[in-house]
C-alpha cells in the first residue's frame, strides 16, 4: 500500500530541538524557567505593591500549569492523528524495539549504553522497509532525544553524519563539526562524521531541491544502515513529508557514494 499524497511545504519546530525535548519531558529546564520569571516578579511586586506578590506568584504558577497541560493535550492529539495515519496505511506501532539499537553501531546511537528506543512505527513506503520512532539518550548531563527514521538500503554507504546546526545538541557524533556550504539548503548544516567531499556529493542540487520544502533534518549512515535524524514531536504532515524527502535523498544518491560505500565495507568486514 502506498501513502496518500502529502503537502511537502510544512513548517518546522518553533523551539530548538533540545529545549523542546526538555520542556515536554518535564526536565530541570522547566524549573529554571519558573524561577527565572518568578524572582523578578517577586522583586517587582515588593517594590510596587507587596500585597499582590502572592497573587502574582499564583498567577505565574497557573500559567506554567496551563502551559504543561496544553503540551500534554497537544501530544495526545498528535499521537491520535499519527495512529490514524498508521492504520490507514497498514503500518504497525510497537511500544519499544530495543533490538533496533543493535543495527546502529555508530554515533550518536552507540555512545550511551542506556539509550532507549520507543514509540516505533514500522512498515513499507515507496518500496523500502522503514522503522521510525523516538530515541532517548544522555548527552553530557542532560537527557535528550530525537526522532529517527531507519530506511532500508540495498548497498553499503560510507560513514557520514550531516546535521542542521539546530540538531547538533541532541545528536552530534562529534564536537568538531565542519561547516558545509550548500547552496539552496535552509539554515546551517554541519558535517560531524565522514568526509566533506562525500557530504557535498550527497547534497547535490537535485537532493537539495528535494529537502528544501521540509523542515530540516539530518542523517547518519554507515554500511547498510541509513538513519535520518529529526526533531521530536512532529505532526503527521511533517513526518510524512520528511519520510518522502528521506526516500528522495536515497533515490538520488550518486553512484559515486555507493561505490565508496562498497570500498569502505570491503575493508571493514566484521
Amino acid at each position: 500500500m502506498t501513502a496518500a499524497p502529502v503537502t511537502r511545504r510544512v513548517t518546522g519546530p518553533r523551539l530548538r530541538p533540545d529545549w523542546g525535548w526538555q520542556l515536554r519531558q518535564g526536565s530541570a529546564l522547566v524549573y529554571v524557567i519558573w524561577f527565572a520569571v518568578a524572582v523578578p516578579l517577586v522583586i517587582a511586586g515588593l517594590l510596587l505593591e507587596p500585597r499582590w506578590v502572592g497573587w502574582m506568584m499564583l498567577a505565574w504558577f497557573l500559567v506554567l500549569v496551563g502551559f504543561t497541560v496544553g503540551l500534554r493535550i497537544a501530544d495526545s492529539r498528535r499521537r491520535k492523528a499519527w495512529g490514524e495515519v498508521v492504520e490507514q496505511l497498514g503500518w504497525r506501532i510497537s511500544v519499544a524495539q530495543p533490538e533496533l539499537r543493535q543495527r546502529w553501531p555508530f554515533p550518536p546511537f552507540s555512545v550511551d549504553p542506556k539509550a532507549e528506543v520507543f514509540d516505533v512505527t514500522s512498515g513499507r513506503h515507496r518500496g523500502r522497509e522503514f522503522a521510525t520512532g523516538r530515541f532517548r539518550h544522555k548527552v553530557g548531563r542532560r537527557d535528550l532525544g530525537f526522532d529517527f527514521l531507519d530506511l532500508q538500503v540495498d548497498r553499503p554507504l560510507p560513514p557520514l553524519q550531516v546535521l542542521p546546526a539546530a540538531l547538533a545538541p541532541v545528536a552530534a557524533a562529534s564536537l568538531l563539526p565542519i561547516k558545509l556550504t550548500i547552496d539552496g539548503l535552509p539554515g546551517r548544516y554541519c558535517l560531524f562524521n565522514g568526509r566533506e567531499d562525500h557530504a557535498e556529493a550527497v547534497l547535490h542540487p537535485r537532493a537539495v531541491e528535494a529537502l528544501a520544502d521540509v523542515p530540516g533534518f539530518g542523517f547518519s549512515c554507515e554500511g547498510r544502515r541509513f538513519v535520518a535524524i529529526l526533531p521530536a514531536y512532529r505532526d503527521s504532515a511533517t513526518a510524512l513529508a520528511q519520510l518522502d524527502a528521506a526516500c528522495d535523498l536515497l533515490d538520488l544518491m550518486p553512484e559515486q557514494i555507493w561505490r565508496e560505500g562498497e570500498q569502505w565495507a570491503a575493508t571493514h568486514q566484521p
